[in-house]
Parts: C-alpha cells; structure tokens; sequence
C-alpha cells in the first residue's frame, strides 16, 4: 500500500504598502527634523561665574555667536580652545539649555597682586602674566624669598576678591631682633585704600576677610591694625596715639570680633 504524500501550500505574502509607506514616512520625517534641528542657531549665550573676564571677551574666544549652530557646538573643544586663549579661566564647563540657549559656567584664577619686582600679574594658581590690565589689585612692591611668596599667594587666594581690591599696596616686612635673626619671616604690611595700615602673616591673613567687620567696630578712627600675633592678640593702635584696642576672636580668626 503506498503512502500519500502529504505537500504543503505555499501562501503568497503580499506586500503592505500601507505599513512601508508610513516607515517611509518616519524615516523621511526623521531625517527632515534632524536637519532642521542642526540649522538652529545659538538664541542667547550666557556666562556664568566670571568677575574678572568680560561676558564678551569669553563669547568671542568660544566663537558662540547667536548665528553659531546649537547642535553643532563642541562643548569640549569650546572649553579647550576657552582655557588656552585666557590665563585667568580655571575651570570651563559647557551647557545646552532649552530655547537653544547655551550657558558656559567657568570659574577664574584670581589676579591677587601686581609684583613689581617681576612686572607681572600674579593669580591665585601662582602663575605670573602680563597685562595692561591691572583688574584694581594691589602691587606688590618689593622682593619676595620663593617659599614665602608662596604661602603668601596661597593665603591670598582664599580671601574675597573685593577685600583684595580695598588694598593699596603691599609691602614685605619680616621683623627681626637687633642680631638680624627673623621673629616672624611671613610678615607684610598693606596700606589699605582707607588710609588704614595692616601688619598680617600668612598665618593669620584669613583675617582678612572680616576686616569690613572689623572697621566697622572701630569706627572712624584711622591707624595700624595689627593681626601678626602668633596668639590671636589683634590690636588697633591710631596714628599718632599711644593708646591701643585690643581685638580679640574665638577659635576661628574672622568668625566673631569684639573690642574693649
């Protein structure tokens, strides 16, 4: 007895024009609004955390300009090309906001000081630049031994940027006993654009930055405020007077200051 062979049909699948079409359409639409999208330009460029460099001068260094593409912005490549082009930017970090806008955070190496005896700027990460631009800092105007001027430029760089620019003028000053040894090597004095006078160490220069606070509790009285005390025994003498007033702080110098 033979056996039936069993065959199979074979269904033919017709194409769904209606379903290709619509990928099509996709796909088309896609490309369509990708393009579009890269032919938007820049709406508003904003900078951020700058004081010393001028909102346009990091723009035009970015070459972020409201007809530069917003897609197209190489937010690596920006900051590079940021950082290079200006001494004082720290640190640089790039933004796409909605509305197409772009902000640009940065943060700056101070200028702290103009040192004469170098002819330069120098800026809270110790380097040294050249500028027509003096950015309303002190000078300083005699030489510095290397170590020193390095603890100073550390200590400087924490106190804040409009403490700095109430100073005049900085002048190192070491003491030393009548044999010539130093009492205190670290030491300088500022004359302050009020007309008063500061002796501070790098030990104790972060009292400066309550020096408003302590103008304020002295009143209008001009004279020497000394803070080079190894013992937080700060005192204010006034010019052409014998007298002192004592200063005194708690634990942390530029916290809380009382007068007696």
């Amino acid at each position: 007895m033979s056996k039936k062979v069993k065959t199979k049909k074979r269904v033919k699948r017709r194409l769904n024009l209606k379903k290709v079409f619509i990928l099509a359409l996709i796909i088309v639409l896609t490309v369509l609004i990708i393009k579009a999208l890269f032919r938007v330009k820049v709406a508003n460029v904003e900078v951020v955390g700058n004081d010393y460099i001028s909102d346009a001068r990091i723009i035009k260094i970015a070459s972020l300009k409201t007809k530069a593409s917003y897609l197209k912005t190489n937010t690596y490549e920006t900051c590079k090309r940021i950082k290079s082009s200006e001494a004082l930017v720290n640190t640089c970090k790039i933004r796409h906001k909605l509305g197409f806008k772009i902000q640009i955070f940065i943060t700056e190496n101070k200028p702290l000081f103009y040192y004469i005896s170098e002819s330069k700027i120098v800026l809270s990460n110790k380097d040294m630049i050249d500028s027509t631009n003096t950015f309303g800092v002190p000078n300083l105007i005699n030489y510095v031994p290397e170590k020193v001027l390095t603890n100073f430029i550390e200590g400087l760089s924490n106190i804040k940027s409009d403490i700095i620019r109430q100073i005049n003028e900085i002048e190192y000053t070491p003491s030393a006993n009548s044999d010539g040894t130093y009492i205190d090597e670290e030491r300088f004095m500022l004359e302050m654009n009020d007309g008063n006078i500061i002796y501070i160490n790098n030990k104790n220069i972060e009292v400066l930055n309550s020096y408003e606070k302590v103008f304020a509790s002295i009143g209008d009285k001009k004279g020497y405020y000394n803070f080079d005390s190894d013992f937080n025994n700060y005192f204010f003498k006034e010019f052409e007077s014998e007298e002192t007033t004592d200063i005194t702080t708690e634990e942390i110098p530029g916290e809380e200051f009382v007068t007696e």
